[in-house]
Formats: structure tokens, C-alpha cells, sequence
């Protein structure tokens, strides 16, 4: 079962590379719109505009600036989780470090809420689910050593 979970966890870690660089783009193209929405050129057209129209046009230009920072934080969480995974996946195959394993399943789990949240639930988060629920009860099932403290070297 463990290398079943491990093998799961890399799924998942390469599904969340594509998103994370999605995610990134995506924060990015938005938070570019939203600053070309202040360029000059916008504001020779913000004098013809009236003052309700300015008003909307500030507003969705800071909803944009600050959704876009949004997507790119959550980009560089997946993009992070991608070495957390394929690390977690490694100690499952060799049965070492249970507690990395188990943040490692942690990970994959928030990952998964977050993204379910932002976006809607898709088979893709559902592979992220199980194996970040498989590597957690692995670890928890890990005998011997394996439940020592991660050392600090």
C-alpha cells in the first residue's frame, strides 16, 4: 500500500506543477489587467468618464490587483507542494520518516481544499485526496522506527 500511496502522491505532485504554473499565468495576466487598467492611456479616457463610472472601474481594478496576487500565492503554495510530494513519495518507498510523510499527506489534502475552493471539485482533486489520505494512514501504520523524530542534521 505504501508504494501505492507514494505513486499517488506523484500524481498528484505533477498535477499540481501544471496548476501551480497555471495558477502563476493566471495571477499574473490579471494583475497585469489590472495595472494596464491605470496606464495613461486609460486615464485620457477616465476624464471622459463620469464619476459613478470611475468608481466602478477603481473598483474592479483593485478586485483584479488583489485576486491576481491571490492565484500567484497559491501558484507558488502548489508549485512548492510539488517537492513535498515527490519527497513524501521517497520516504514512503524506502519506509522512513513518518512524520514527513504525514505532512507530506497534509499538504496534498490542503492543497486539494483550496483548490476545490477557488475553483470546483474535479477528478483531479480527488487523486490529491486519496493519496494524501493513503500516505497519512501509511505513516500512522509505519512499525519500528519509523514514528522517530525527523532529525535535524
Amino acid at each position: 500500500m505504501k508504494v501505492a500511496a507514494g505513486v499517488i502522491l506523484i500524481i498528484a505532485a505533477v498535477f499540481n506543477l501544471f496548476a501551480g504554473l497555471a495558477y502563476l499565468g493566471g495571477g499574473a495576466a490579471t494583475s497585469g489587467l489590472s495595472e494596464a487598467m491605470n496606464s495613461s492611456i486609460m486615464q485620457e479616457q477616465r476624464a471622459q468618464m463620469t464619476d459613478e463610472q470611475k468608481a466602478e472601474m477603481d473598483k474592479a481594478s483593485d478586485a483584479m490587483g488583489s485576486g491576481g496576487m491571490g492565484l500567484m500565492a497559491f501558484g507558488v503554495f502548489l508549485l512548492v507542494s510539488v517537492g513535498i510530494l515527490i519527497a513524501g513519495a521517497v520516504f514512503l518507498f524506502t519506509n522512513k520518516k513518518a512524520q514527513f510523510i504525514m505532512v507530506a499527506g497534509g499538504v496534498a489534502i490542503l492543497a486539494e481544499v483550496i483548490g476545490i475552493l477557488i475553483t470546483n471539485f474535479g477528478i483531479t482533486n480527488l487523486v490529491g485526496l486519496v493519496g494524501g489520505a493513503l500516505a497519512i494512514y501509511c505513516a500512522k501504520t509505519m512499525g519500528g522506527n519509523a514514528n522517530a523524530p525527523i532529525e535535524t542534521a
